[in-house]
């Protein structure tokens, strides 16, 4: 008997948004920088499927901009998405920056939060990664920390509970 799709379907294999922050963390050597280099080295080796959009990359550009980068600073950071291999960079379309004005409403965010869970709608996931506790008001988004996934990818556990914990 075949498996049924939700059966087939590995929690790994369900695509994770990457929100603009956890870059920010390492780009701008905030506090969680340690933590959010861990997580991210497991997207850039394959090991975790995730997406960013396009607009949220523009973003972190802007803020590091903003914190006094270089040029080149911009440029090593963008150059270096190029060697994620679990990480697809999700253009949005002008259709879906639409869509995301009625998210602004309903939920009262702001135009990056509301793009973000707009972009979660049309890649058919319900799992963010961020620091932005705006997003535990939407009760179908489940948001998680570096922090709270890289304890479950250690290797030292012998298992992993990774899987167990992103099961929707």
């Amino acid at each position: 008997m075949k498996p049924k799709k939700s059966e087939q379907e590995k929690p790994l294999d369900k695509v994770m948004l990457i929100d603009s922050n956890i870059f920010l963390e390492v780009e701008l050597a905030e506090s969680h920088a340690d933590a959010c280099k861990q997580f991210l080295r497991k997207i850039r080796d394959g090991l975790i499927k995730s997406a960013i959009t396009d607009f949220h990359i523009d973003s972190i550009v802007i803020v590091m901009e903003n914190y006094g980068k270089s040029w080149k600073d911009i440029a090593i950071f963008l150059a270096s998405l190029l060697r994620y291999k679990g990480l697809i960079i999700y253009p949005v379309s002008l259709g879906a920056r639409i869509r995301s004005t009625s998210i602004m409403r309903d939920y009262n965010l702001d135009y990056d939060n509301a793009l973000a869970i707009q972009a979660l709608k049309d890649l058919s996931t319900s799992i963010i990664i961020s620091y932005d506790e705006d997003f535990d008001s939407i009760n179908w988004i489940k948001r998680y920390t570096p922090e709270e996934l890289i304890k479950d990818l250690s290797p030292q556990k012998g298992e992993n509970n990774l899987e167990r914990k992103l099961i929707v």
